[in-house]
This record gives C-alpha cells, sequence and structure tokens, in this order.
C-alpha cells in the first residue's frame, strides 16, 4: 500500500499507512457509531498494521469504553504495577485518567514495555485518547515484534521457538534477588485509595517467547521491563540473547512514532509491539489521556 489513503470496498474507512513497518492512520470512522462491515474492516487493519490511529474523535469516557469492548472485555488497570497517579474514572472504572499538570506529575513510561504481561492472562489491546495534548513533546513510540521475528534467521527462529521467558514486576524480581533496583514496593502503600490491593501479581509467570497470534502470524512476546531471563538459563546467558533480541527491535526501521494531537484515538495490538513515552516534558505541559487495557488471552507457544 503506498503513502495515499486507501478506501476500503466494503466500508467507508479510508486507511493510510504511517510507517512502512506498521501503523495506520483511520479516517471517516466516528467510533460511537461503528456498523458490522465497518468493524471487520478496523479489525481487519488492526491485525495487518498492529497500531491504528482515529483522528477528531469526541469521546465521553462510557462511548470509549464502549468502542474498546468490541475488541474484548475491559479490566481495571492494576495499580499495583508502579507508584501511579492515575486511578480509575468514578463512574467509569474501566477507563483509566493519566493526569500531567502543575502539582501533578503524571506517570512516565520511559522504557521500552509491553503493558501487563507479569499477569497469567495478560490484555491484547491499549488505547489512549487524547483529551488535552501538550505541543512538540511527551510523543509515544513503537516497535514491531511481529517484524523483528520475521527478520531473523531460521535458525534463531528455531531457538526462540524453544524458550519460555520469565515475567514479573520489579517488587517480585527484587524479591527474589532477581532485580537490585525496586522502583515501587506496594506492601508499603500509603494512599487510601490504593491499599486493597489484594496481594495481585507477586510471582513470576512463564509465557512463549514466540507467541502464535490470533491472525496466524509468529511474534516476539518479550520486553525489557517485564522480562528478567529465559525459563533454565542463567541471568547472564538470558541477557545476552535478550540484550540482542532488544537491539534489533530498537532499530527505526521497526518503529512508529506518534506526535499526539486532541482527541487522538490510538489503540494497539500489545501481542505483538512495545512501546515507551518519550519523557520530554515537564509538570507545565499540561497532558490529560484516557487509558483503557482489555481483552485478556493465552500467550500459545508457537512449536
Amino acid at each position: 500500500m503506498s503513502n495515499a489513503v486507501a478506501q476500503t470496498k466494503s466500508s467507508p474507512l479510508k486507511l493510510q499507512p504511517l510507517t512502512k513497518a506498521l501503523g495506520t492512520r483511520v479516517h471517516g470512522v466516528d467510533c460511537r457509531n461503528v456498523d458490522d462491515a465497518t468493524w471487520d474492516a478496523i479489525l481487519e487493519a488492526f491485525h495487518q498494521r498492529h497500531i491504528l490511529v482515529f483522528p477528531d474523535q469526541t469521546l465521553a469516557p462510557d462511548e470509549h469504553a464502549a468502542f474498546m469492548e468490541r475488541f474484548g472485555e475491559l479490566d481495571v488497570h492494576p495499580q499495583e504495577l508502579s507508584a501511579r497517579t492515575t486511578l480509575p474514572l468514578p463512574g467509569c472504572p474501566t477507563v483509566e485518567l493519566m493526569l500531567n499538570k502543575p502539582g501533578n506529575r503524571g506517570p512516565r513510561a520511559p522504557r521500552w514495555h509491553t503493558d501487563v504481561t507479569f499477569r497469567r492472562e495478560p490484555v491484547a489491546v491499549t488505547s489512549l485518547y487524547g483529551v488535552e495534548t501538550p505541543e512538540a513533546c511527551a510523543d509515544t513510540i513503537w516497535t514491531n515484534m511481529r517484524a523483528v521475528f520475521e527478520d531473523c534467521t531460521p535458525g534463531m527462529k528455531a531457538t526462540l521457538r524453544g524458550l519460555n521467558a520469565v515475567h514479573a514486576t520489579s517488587f517480585v524480581m527484587q524479591q527474589t534477588g532477581s532485580d537490585e533496583a525496586l522502583v515501587y514496593d506496594p506492601t508499603t502503600e500509603t494512599n487510601p485509595d490504593k491499599q486493597d490491593l489484594q496481594a495481585q501479581y507477586r510471582v513470576p509467570v512463564i509465557h512463549p517467547v514466540v507467541h502464535m497470534h490470533e491472525a496466524a502470524y509468529e511474534t516476539l512476546y518479550i520486553n525489557p521491563a517485564f522480562v528478567y531471563g529465559f525459563e533454565g538459563w542463567t541471568q547472564a546467558e538470558s541477557r545476552t540473547l535478550l540484550g540482542w533480541l532488544y537491539t534489533q527491535a530498537e532499530q527505526p526501521k521497526y518503529m512508529y512514532r506518534h506526535a499526539w494531537a486532541t482527541r487522538d484515538l490510538v489503540v494497539w495490538d500489545n501481542r505483538c509491539t512495545m512501546h515507551l513515552g518519550v519523557n520530554d516534558y515537564g509538570e507545565a505541559d499540561r497532558r490529560t489521556l484516557h487509558r483503557t487495557t482489555g481483552a485478556p488471552f493465552v500467550v500459545h507457544a508457537s512449536r
């Protein structure tokens, strides 16, 4: 497909590729009112391009949630993950408020990661909606882990298909002596809104390194934020191969960088991408985003 806007035959969708590697801007859709034919075209584009940008949307939190529920059941993002300054929106718990303003330094995610892979059933789909976005800063970058795997040699692919990875939060790995830098200890939380944490996500989980996606392709399912090594390998052994894979993934040819505009809705597939937030903004750069995560799935081995 060229960089020109292309219209599908079966729906009013107009698709504009954002990079060769991944990402499509979707024109001609009001996410508050999507018929079945349009939804089928959206889902096809999602599986092919992994990131969809819907510009100029007008979404109340319940409308945002209703659209995202078409991808699968939404959940309440775990507060136990970090010392988050965010909480579910009152009256709409499946939508999370991410707020940066003077006196409220919002959450930062400057490290490559894939959302909540430390769960036994992680989430397939994440979305962010730009309620208020600063100019010329606070971009988000994604990289295509499907393409990274596809570019590996046959021998490397065979090796990776035979591996499992250990996923966990920093708190868990610090408790086991595998991570020296403890960022957040949920057991010492004093915020009264965050004390009912139910001791979630405090044991490592094992996922295959290569996931067979529901759209029938293979992709790497690893990330440096939550993967601490390969099952049955030492930390030193794991670090060498993981480091090489992450270096491959950091090549610009695999990436899309999104400069946010107010009323952008961005939806991405966590099964085949990693992402990070560019931490180049301060408290004076007002930023308000609404976030959803959902569509729990089982990581299926490709063997």
